[in-house]
């Protein structure tokens, strides 16, 4: 019985190393697998064979450019061409004058604008607020001077002997007219400040006191709204009546 089951024994054993070995031969580990695979690979590039891989060449670049750069043009022509004509064409059509300056013409020649205010010397106009900057709408801003400073209060005692000279009192003056706007080219003045002017201008020009007064009533603009701001008088618009009636005599 022990020889018998000794032979059973061996039998078994020898089967299982043979299927071991079979096993083997048919499946190899992982790591061989991959070890031989790169082999092959090697095999083949060796025996001029080359492997296979994705297109990465210069056109897929181009393409990319030339994309980006039709997209560059088309946003140019649409925000910096299309966009500023078409902004242009609307505004003529809708607010003519305030698109083109809000001009004032006499006798078909621009002569200024009514938002920018401009110099006039002669005794025979009306004068604007001083400005610092010659009423330069590319230089736009004034020198912004404090109350307190010297320079600020010695341009108004100059001017205030001006206007003294002219035969008006400096303590009627308003501090409007002896100071300048924030950006140095405001176009109006306040009524008391026209006023103060009727002397000269109707001793320059002949024109009766009385109907400077009303000239200056019929262009004076009130507050906005009624509540903001001060009543105001253009002063080119206040010439060019005088130029209009010098004219027509």
């Amino acid at each position: 019985m022990v020889d018998e089951n000794e032979e059973e024994g061996e039998q078994e054993e020898g089967l299982e190393e043979e299927e071991i070995e079979e096993k083997g031969e048919g499946e190899k580990p992982g790591e061989e697998a991959a070890q031989e695979k790169e082999v092959r690979e090697k095999e083949e590039v060796e025996g001029g064979e080359e492997a296979s891989y994705p297109d990465t060449d210069e056109l897929s670049v181009s393409r990319l450019l030339a994309t980006g750069g039709r997209t560059l043009l088309i946003s140019i022509l649409l925000t910096s061409v299309l966009y500023v004509l078409a902004v242009t064409g609307i505004g003529n059509l809708a607010w003519q004058g305030p698109a083109q300056g809000t001009l004032v013409k006499l006798d078909g020649e621009v002569v200024g604008s009514k938002l920018i205010g401009q110099s006039f010397s002669s005794d025979k106009y009306f004068h604007p607020r001083p400005s610092s900057k010659n009423y330069d709408a590319m230089d736009s801003g004034s020198a912004n001077l404090s109350p307190g400073n010297e320079k600020l209060t010695q341009r108004a005692e100059d001017l205030l002997e001006e206007l003294e000279e002219e035969g008006m009192e400096p303590k009627e003056v308003p501090v409007s007219f002896v100071t300048e706007s924030g950006s140095a080219l405001d176009p109006h003045i306040v009524p008391e400040s026209a006023y103060l002017q009727v002397p000269r201008v109707s001793e320059a020009t002949g024109i009766e006191p009385e109907r400077l007064r009303e000239l200056i009533d019929d262009h004076t603009q009130g507050k906005f709204l009624g509540l903001y701001g001060l009543e105001r008088v253009n002063v080119l618009s206040l010439n060019i009546e005088i130029e209009k009636i010098l004219e027509t005599g």
